[in-house]
């Protein structure tokens, strides 16, 4: 059993992800900004409140020691990036660096990092992990940085394994937050009105991720065998935003015809569209297994209960 720390515990893919290590008898303790973990949450778990922006909030975990630190934590609407670079900055950039001392302070020997499609830029066809990096977003600029700290802090002999990931979606993703996640706003939006508003071309395209196949990659960090290395988690399929919307609409339950889909305009910082070639994570033996369909059709479901 390892101790170990999770940055951004709260959030969608952190919540997940602790319940998941909790079942492998792991001690999880989390970090996020958010007053409390929320009433839906394992109490099993150590929490703190701990803002990464200032390496001086670390003091509540005053002599502690963990094995392993999943950084999770990060502002990550690309949006927002263009919006409010210095809050991205601080948070994915400053906020690494603090995570990556506080490692260092610690004794942690490795740190999991989740970064971005976003590193990429626009690329056409599958992006492998040897594709150059040439971001257009202040956020795919930042998680890019996040990336560098990480490494540099292997000279202290702390490990690392990055996982750059897609389109992630699934339950427990927030409902409430229209800044962010593409399948989460449309959805959103399908059941608390009748119209759906998209930004940019219907043609753009993503590789839409179920959150339960993200947790079975981000696992995989903890083995030695992937120390080093950076992989892409994404399906290799690639949906289009109308393909996207006609699956919203299909697994819902409101009455054909009754949505009506509006184009808004684009906006800075945008990628046309990612798809990941995953081949050297399936390489460890992790295959994506939940199919676009039903992943939508149980996000549906979480979602109507959260929106009602």
């Amino acid at each position: 059993m390892s101790k170990i720390l999770i940055t951004g515990g709260a959030g969608f893919i952190g919540t997940a992800l602790a319940k998941k290590l909790a079942k492998l008898k792991h001690n999880v303790s989390i970090i996020d900004i958010k007053d409390t973990l929320g009433d839906n949450e394992n109490s099993s778990f150590e929490y703190y409140k701990v803002d990464v922006r200032d390496f001086r909030n670390f003091s509540v975990l005053e002599g502690q020691r963990f094995d392993f630190i999943f950084h999770l934590a990060a502002q990550t609407s690309g949006f927002i990036s263009q919006q409010e670079p210095e809050l991205d900055v601080d948070t994915n950039v400053k906020g690494t660096l603090n995570v990556c001392n506080f490692a260092r302070k610690c004794g942690t020997k490795k740190i999991i990092f989740s970064s971005s499609m976003a590193a990429y830029g626009d690329v056409e066809g599958d992006i492998s992990e040897t594709q150059p990096l040439n971001p257009i977003s202040n956020y795919g600029v930042s998680k890019l940085a996040g990336e560098q700290y990480i490494k540099m802090f292997n000279q202290f002999h702390i490990e690392s394994t990055i996982f750059r990931l897609f389109n992630v979606y699934g339950p427990g993703q927030d409902m409430f937050n229209l800044s962010q996640g593409m399948a989460s706003i449309f959805m959103a939006q399908s059941i608390s009105s009748n119209v759906i508003e998209v930004t940019g071309s219907f043609n753009r395209f993503r590789d839409f991720v179920y959150i339960d196949d993200v947790i079975e990659a981000l696992i995989l960090g903890l083995g030695e065998n992937t120390s080093g290395e950076t992989y892409n988690v994404g399906t290799g399929n690639a949906t289009t935003v109308k393909e996207l919307i006609d699956c919203i609409i299909s697994v819902g339950d409101k009455p054909k015809g009754s949505i009506q889909v509006s184009n808004i305009g684009g906006h800075e910082g945008d990628q046309f569209g990612s798809v990941a070639n995953s081949v050297k994570l399936q390489n460890l033996g992790w295959f994506p297994v939940t199919k676009l369909t039903k992943g939508m059709s149980d996000m549906y479901l979480f979602a109507k209960a959260v929106l009602k």
